[in-house]
């Protein structure tokens, strides 16, 4: 999520981007069951293209394979049971579960949006036929108009959301970890991904023996992202991170 409020300008071009496809596609399929179809399988696509655009959220983003080639130096199989007596965790994801309910209530609305005004694109089709007589451009202009409503919808609650907030904490937990001599690999729910050492100078490295993790954290304009690492042994950890992760400040 950090992605799209710090680099707003790229996810706006992105979805353009989309936007003309889906309308081409529209045009050309015209208005039937098969354009939704085709419609939830672009937004798939691009839910994982705009993930894999995103890159890491702090430093350089690499394959997971490459860091795993390196000297293995620590391993965390699984997170969640250390994460559970964690007494504080619920605050720190406080104003970002406000967040995700601001966007939820937005996206609740696109949609709708989207499914109640489906069936008025061939009437708006027509009335621009007034204007174009080419039916397929005024079909596609039909659908442009109407899913750059569904844009909007989403890209004025995102604003909104991001206006109620001062500055957006966004907590990511790996649910396990691999820490070797050329980066760190992590694994989600979903995607596994590599960060490459050393660390962007604009990083921190923070330990939280009490809690029991270490958070690497990117302050940005609007949004502070930190990847948190839960931990049997979080000095030990804190210690390799440091020493191979953030070498320019040991050096």
């Amino acid at each position: 999520m950090s992605f799209y409020v710090e680099q707003r300008w790229k996810s706006t071009l992105l979805n353009q981007a989309y936007i003309i496809v889906y309308s081409i596609l529209a045009a050309i399929i015209g208005v039937n069951y098969m354009l939704f179809i085709l419609v939830i399988v672009f937004v798939i696509i691009s839910m994982f293209l705009q993930s894999y655009l995103s890159g890491s959220p702090i430093g350089k983003n690499t394959k997971a394979n490459e860091v795993l080639q390196g000297k293995r130096l620590y391993h965390e199989p699984e997170t969640r049971s250390i994460q559970v007596k964690d007494k504080q965790v619920m605050l720190d994801f406080q104003e970002q579960s406000r967040f995700t309910m601001y966007t939820t209530i937005g996206m609740f609305i696109g949609l709708i949006y989207f499914f109640v005004l489906f069936k008025y694109v061939p009437d708006l089709s027509r009335f621009l036929g007034n204007y174009i007589a080419d039916y397929r451009i005024d079909l596609f202009l039909g659908f442009l108009i109407y899913f750059e409503g569904y844009f909007a919808i989403n890209m004025l609650n995102t604003m909104w959301a991001v206006s109620r907030i001062k500055k957006l904490p966004m907590v990511n937990v790996p649910s396990q970890y691999t820490v070797t001599d050329k980066g760190i690999v992590i694994k989600g729910m979903l995607t596994t991904k590599g960060i490459a050492f050393p660390l962007p100078n604009e990083t921190n490295v923070n330990l939280n023996e009490e809690r029991r993790f270490v958070e690497i954290v990117k302050e940005g304009k609007r949004t502070i992202t930190k990847l948190r690492f839960y931990s049997k042994n979080p000095k030990r950890l804190y210690e390799i991170i440091k020493k191979y992760g953030k070498m320019e400040q040991t050096n």
